[in-house]
Parts: structure tokens; sequence; C-alpha cells
């Protein structure tokens, strides 16, 4: 089972995608928005760990998908290095 993934679909795992809204899983039960994702240094989320104690979840797909997301929202915020016109 699958549902529509959300815009754009910056990576895709076996169970976990990470899109434009966050990290998504591919059956729809689960999301977790780019606002509850933490830095890096921040350490590992409770949610993490939550989401890996249900049954049937790929840890280490949901794990790739929280590295995914963090690179693209460190690149998000990083400055352009486009010059102004």
């Amino acid at each position: 089972m699958s549902h529509g993934l959300t815009g754009p679909v910056h990576w895709q795992g076996r169970q976990w995608a990470v899109t434009g809204y966050g990290i998504e899983a591919l059956d729809g039960m689960y999301h977790v928005p780019f606002t509850d994702i933490p830095e890096a240094e921040a350490g590992r989320p409770e949610w993490l760990d939550a989401l890996c104690r249900r049954y049937g979840t790929d840890g280490d797909d949901l794990a790739a998908a929280l590295r995914v997301a963090r690179r693209i929202r460190a690149e998000a915020k990083a400055p352009s290095s486009t010059p102004a016109a």
C-alpha cells in the first residue's frame, strides 16, 4: 500500500522518503515535518526511537532518511553562492 508523497521527493528508500514536507512513510502511516527534524549536533531525536520500536519499521532506512533530511535542511539554510545582480 502506498500513498501520494508530498513533492518534491528528494530521496526514497524501501520504507521512508524525504519530501518537501519532511520524512514520510511510504505507506502514509507516519510523517515527520522538517520543523521536527533537529540539527545533527542535537543528537538522536526522540521520535526516531519511537518509530523504530514500531512493528515492521526498517530502522536503517529511517536513519538514512534522517541523514538525507538533515543534509537537505542544511543546504536550504546555507547562504546562496549566486552573486546578486
